[in-house]
């Protein structure tokens, strides 16, 4: 992690426009002069999630989340500011390195990224020395590993593309990274060796089948192994450190990224993703069997909408597919569910070894949507042919459609189940129609509940409060006599609202070391009910007004509270027993404020 400069701030956020930023996350919509989408970081069913692109803000009116587009890329991949803005940076392909800050904590900061530098340079070279090792072992006559190698029917151009290679060398892999000049404390770093008690170092991943795995940016981030037995474990992965963070990280998207993508073929092992991608599906992904996160779903969107799970057809396989269908759908995904056409196999890579790769196209183009599956996975569990379970049956169905918020499509389900198990359309709407009624009926409480909090929100963002926003406002407005004018003039005393007083005191400190004319002051902002407040305020549209008389009315709106507050004192104490010269001095006071109070009106 490094510090920069603020105007090097200011030149990545002018560089990465935050509606373009966004929408490879959340689809928006234009309404307005903003974007509006579904928020990203909590579930919703109507878009309450707003993009600015004026200001360059967003804020969600649901969960009040809010920010730049610094802040939302540190929100949506859980990163620390520095690195968001490096992030950013690449994006914009711009050189940070020119505009490093030296700081205290530099030499720390400069040890870790080279670190993450040595472990990008170390894993490519630990993949060669893989690789060359299978290639060593396939020029020989016979081995078990050529002959998995030709069961699974790798050819050259899959080991190469794939970089598959075997972790068996005559020379042990810390010693060639050694001869290689890393350091001890990097090679034991790095995770891909082992050192026991007595100080014995050896290759995690010894006699297993190696699958590097890549991020987008063709960057080598981890290890996979499998053995070629019956051994257990079956496959070990790389622990996460600095560079790999596997809950981020599908294997094969790199490649998969690269083509015109209509859909994402998720699958659960390296074997399914390499099977297809090998046989032209090169659409396929696989999740590193590992169950679906919402990272990985967020990293699905940037580059499709439309996603085919392909997990195994057992039953671990199945409750896997449940998981990430939910996963999926709350980030907006159009999901369909891969059923093979023949019972004999348990997943993609069998099923074209055994049927072929157009036999499974065909599987795929009749990929099976959500509901179908949910309904289907219910039958395997009940028997349709008892009465009483049928019943059961039914009425989970039910509860399945209940769900379905589009009114025709829930109706074409309905029939496609009528027709299935021979039952009259009529019965099965109205177990429908109940579900949503009781369902309702639960919320009312919720939804009245709501109303009333909303009410008694805008209640309390009265007038007066308005009054001390706009203040805020003027001072966001980046003009330097209205900031001046309003530092002179407004103590902190002044604000009333706990809420307003907090962001007022925050730019009152900031002024001090920094111009607020020339910062974006929300990337200095670390408190999170502070960032809510400020976004709500810069969503208060001051474009089309007169700045300098809104600044004089808020002013005058002041004075006159200052001025109504003291004449209330005043007036307070007159009524109490004080002396004679207390009350001559007092009136002469009041008068005083009465004359004013007349000229501000």
């Amino acid at each position: 992690m490094a510090f920069y400069s603020d105007d090097l701030i200011e030149e990545v956020i002018s560089q990465n426009d935050i509606v373009e930023v966004i929408s490879e996350y959340v689809h928006l919509k234009k309404s307005g002069r903003n974007f509006m989408g579904l928020c990203p970081f909590h579930r919703e069913r109507t878009p309450s999630f707003c993009v600015s692109m004026d200001k360059q803000i967003f804020k969600c009116f649901g969960c009040s989340q809010g920010g730049n587009v610094i802040t939302f890329i540190m929100k949506i991949e859980n990163l620390e500011f520095y690195d968001a803005l490096e992030f950013l940076a690449e994006r914009a392909h711009i050189d940070l390195s020119k505009y490093e800050i030296k700081t205290f904590n530099t030499k720390y900061n400069e040890s870790k990224k080279d670190f993450k530098e040595t472990l990008y340079k170390m894993y490519k070279d630990i993949a060669i020395y893989y690789h060359n090792n299978l290639m060593e072992l396939l020029k020989e006559k016979s081995n078990h590993v050529k002959d998995y190698i030709i069961k699974r029917k790798f050819d050259m151009k899959t080991l190469k593309r794939f970089a598959i290679g075997y972790a068996n060398g005559k020379i042990p892999l810390y010693d060639y990274l050694i001869n290689l000049g890393y350091k001890k404390e990097d090679i034991l770093k790095s995770d891909v060796v082992v050192q026991n008690e007595k100080g014995k170092i050896y290759d995690r991943y010894f006699s297993r089948l190696m699958f590097p795995i890549l991020d987008v940016k063709d960057k080598i981030i981890a290890f996979g192994g499998r053995v070629l037995d019956n051994s257990l474990p079956k496959y070990i992965n790389s622990p996460e450190n600095d560079i790999y963070h596997k809950g981020k990280t599908l294997y094969a998207m790199n490649l998969a990224r690269k083509e015109k993508l209509d859909s994402i073929i998720i699958v659960e092992g390296y074997m399914d993703a390499i099977a297809l991608q090998k046989s032209g599906v090169t659409n396929a992904v696989a999740s590193l069997g590992t169950a679906l996160t919402e990272n990985q779903a967020r990293l699905i969107k940037k580059y499709t909408d439309n996603v085919i799970i392909g997990y195994d057809q057992d039953g671990a396989g199945q409750e896997a597919t449940l998981r990430g269908l939910d996963i999926l759908v709350a980030k907006n995904l159009n999901v369909k569910v891969l059923v093979l056409d023949k019972k004999d196999v348990k997943d993609p890579d069998e099923y074209i070894n055994k049927y072929g790769v157009e036999r499974f196209r065909n599987c795929v183009k009749n990929a099976i949507s959500l509901v179908e599956f949910k309904i289907s996975k219910l039958e395997k569990d009940l028997d349709v042919n008892n009465v009483d379970t049928k019943i059961k049956f039914l009425t989970g169905v039910a509860d399945i459609l209940a769900k379905i918020d589009n009114n025709i499509e829930r109706e074409i389900y309905i029939e496609k189940v009528s027709n299935k198990y021979k039952i009259a359309t009529g019965p099965i709407l109205k177990e429908v129609e109940r579900k949503i009624k009781s369902s309702m009926s639960k919320n009312d409480d919720l939804v009245i509940d709501t109303q009333m909090l909303n009410r008694k929100m805008r209640l309390v963002t009265n007038m007066k409060k308005r009054q001390e926003q706009y203040i805020i406002a003027l001072l966001l407005s980046k003009d330097k006599e209205i900031i001046k004018e309003i530092f002179d003039k407004i103590k902190l005393e002044d604000i009333e609202n706990k809420e307003v007083k907090k962001v007022y005191s925050f730019l009152i400190d900031l002024s001090k070391t920094n111009d607020l004319s020339k910062i974006d002051v929300i990337t200095k902002i670390h408190d999170e009910e502070l960032m809510k407040e400020i976004t709500d305020i810069m969503y208060i549209d001051i474009s089309q007004t007169d700045r300098k008389k809104l600044l004089t009315d808020v002013l005058k709106n002041k004075m006159k509270e200052r001025l109504y507050l003291r004449r209330d004192e005043i007036l307070k104490r007159t009524s109490e027993n004080i002396s004679k010269d207390e009350m001559e001095i007092l009136q002469l006071e009041l008068n005083q404020i009465i004359v004013e109070l007349s000229k501000l009106k």
